[in-house]
């Protein structure tokens, strides 16, 4: 069974009021695709345009390994991984984190 790995790191500078974040999406020996996104989180509009990115990234990763997989998992499911993800190395500077995701 395929996953979706997404792999989150903090950058930029941490005590700034503005989050950024780099995110690699990767299945199997595919190519991986790799995001930055930077929001306030007092702004939602800025979140959703950072998960919105997540989301394209995640389904060029999983279109790159088996494009008839690239439509099943839900744009929320893909959302939930990177913002837990994200959440997860909020306070570790600059120490990634991985999550998986099974792909059906």
């Amino acid at each position: 069974m395929l996953e979706l790995l997404c792999t989150a790191r903090r950058i930029g500078d941490y005590e700034s009021r503005t989050e950024e974040y780099e995110l690699v999406f990767a299945v199997a020996d595919a190519p991986p695709e790799t995001v930055q996104v930077k929001y306030q989180a007092a702004r939602a509009f800025e979140i959703n345009a950072a998960l919105d990115q997540c989301v394209e990234a995640a389904r060029t990763a999983i279109a790159a390994s088996d494009p008839s997989l690239a439509s099943k998992p839900t744009d929320e499911s893909l959302s939930q991984l990177s913002w837990k993800t994200l959440q997860s190395v909020k306070y570790d500077e600059g120490s990634p984190k991985t999550a998986r995701l099974e792909l059906s």
